[in-house]
């Protein structure tokens, strides 16, 4: 009798252990582990796309407060006669009676200056010699 309830303790013991060791058993193991690392992976992304989203929105924090700070010194400096002034002659080249305007132009081109390529060594060689 005692070998008829081991062997049946076996039995039952090796049914347990082939259910979980079951290859659908293993199957939805592996798909469970795959989607866990997929959400890791959403989630660090989200986190990622936060931090550069606070950054940026940081910086043009930033330039709108320098933007702040100028618009109030313009207002401060509009506020009196003498910077109504100053801004008029600026934006409309206008003198009182007697004044003379002088408006200083720069001869040299700089967008031209910068299309010219140098010379390569070839060409300067040949300059040299007088070819």
């Amino acid at each position: 009798m005692t070998s008829k309830i081991n062997c049946m303790k076996h039995i039952l013991i090796t049914k347990k252990r082939s259910w979980f060791r079951s290859p659908v058993v293993s199957v939805v193991l592996v798909l469970c582990i795959i989607w866990g690392v997929i959400s890791v992976i959403k989630a660090y992304n989200k986190d990622d796309e936060a931090v550069n989203l606070r950054n940026q929105e940081s910086r043009q924090l930033a330039d709108l407060n320098e933007k702040q700070v100028q618009l109030t010194s313009q207002i401060a400096n509009f506020s009196s006669e003498r910077g109504i002034e100053a801004e008029i002659r600026n934006r409309y080249r206008v003198e009182r009676p007697g004044e003379n305007l002088v408006i200083v132009v720069d001869n040299s081109d700089p967008a031209q200056a910068q299309s010219q390529p140098k010379p390569t060594l070839w060409q300067k060689i040949r300059a040299y010699i007088g070819w």
